[in-house]
């Protein structure tokens, strides 16, 4: 009963979580943050089990978006059989072997995170001794399953998902991994840092550099070192003096541009959305409408009346 099922070199073409690529309806890959995110999708599981060597690549989170998803694990002596839940999360660290076989649909959100990421990742979350992540069974986190849910939003939402937008999610989606599932007692946020506000001078060089990329190609890295922060502390900083995430803030400056281009200049309205960073007309008369609660031909035609 324990006994794992051979798995053979010739099988299908296998991913590099070992999945077979033929099975999957849905494969998506999303690097950010020094950590690669999944989407795995499938109907029905493929017959053929799981398998991955043992490696030095880290450790591999998943979380289950929906329920129904059985699989039996193998260990060395034993087996055991999981059943997920909608927002069940299972940790394994690469260096061990991995082989199951799988029953049912599933659909996974999943993360890979390497040594190196996750010494960053426990900095940006303020947590003094981790250095690996603790495995266990499947268990609910709803937060993390907010969070994964939004990095794999539908493609009619992909406007919006800038690259600071990815970067500000994926990092927010890795300090919650080092909070909660780090190997180190969680810690409350130093004396230094709870309250603290960007001085002016960092204030100013983030809206100089936001405004120089409209378009979004700026990192949360970048604005951070820019005023001498880690990430985590820079986006609770950031919170703490604007109000806003940083790619709200960004949509704002695009919008502050874009009426002063409608108010000032002949371009039309899909010129004024390219000039201000936004994908297309549509997703610029979308957000505009939004934040100052008028079209952004109605605004024109209102300041010239």
């Amino acid at each position: 009963m324990g006994n794992a099922p051979s798995v053979s070199a010739a099988s299908s073409s296998r991913d590099s979580l070992g999945c077979s690529l033929s099975r999957l309806d849905d494969d998506r890959r999303v690097e950010a943050s020094g950590m690669t995110f999944h989407r795995k999708r499938a109907t029905s599981a493929p017959p053929e089990p799981v398998y991955t060597p043992a490696t030095s690549r880290g450790y591999l989170l998943g979380l289950s978006l929906t329920g129904g998803h059985r699989r039996r694990i193998f260990h060395a002596h034993h087996s055991s059989v999981h059943d997920f839940a909608e927002n069940a999360v299972y940790l394994r660290s690469f260096q061990d072997a991995y082989q199951a076989e799988l029953a049912g649909s599933f659909d996974f959100a999943l993360l890979e995170i390497g040594p190196c990421a996750l010494e960053r990742l426990a900095d940006s979350a303020d947590l003094a001794g981790v250095n690996e992540l603790q495995a266990f069974g499947e268990e609910s986190d709803p937060v993390l399953g907010g969070l994964m849910g939004a990095l794999f939003a539908p493609t009619s939402d992909q406007l919006e998902r800038s690259a600071l937008f990815v970067d500000q999610l994926s990092l927010a989606i890795g300090i919650h991994v080092a909070h909660h599932y780090g190997n180190a007692a969680r810690e409350t946020v130093t004396e230094r840092a709870k309250g603290r506000r960007l001085s002016s001078r960092g204030m100013a060089a983030v809206q100089d550099m936001m405004r120089d990329r409209l378009h979004g190609d700026v990192a949360i890295e970048d604005l951070a070192r820019a005023c001498n922060l880690s990430e985590g502390a820079f986006l609770r900083a950031f919170r703490e003096t604007v109000g806003k995430t940083p790619h709200q803030f960004l949509m704002q400056e695009r919008v502050e541009k874009a009426r002063d281009l409608l108010a000032f200049s002949s371009l039309t309205l899909s010129e004024v959305a390219a000039a201000c960073g936004f994908a297309d007309q549509s997703h610029f008369s979308r957000i505009f409408s939004r934040i100052v609660g008028a079209a952004p031909g109605t605004w024109r035609r209102s300041r010239k009346a």
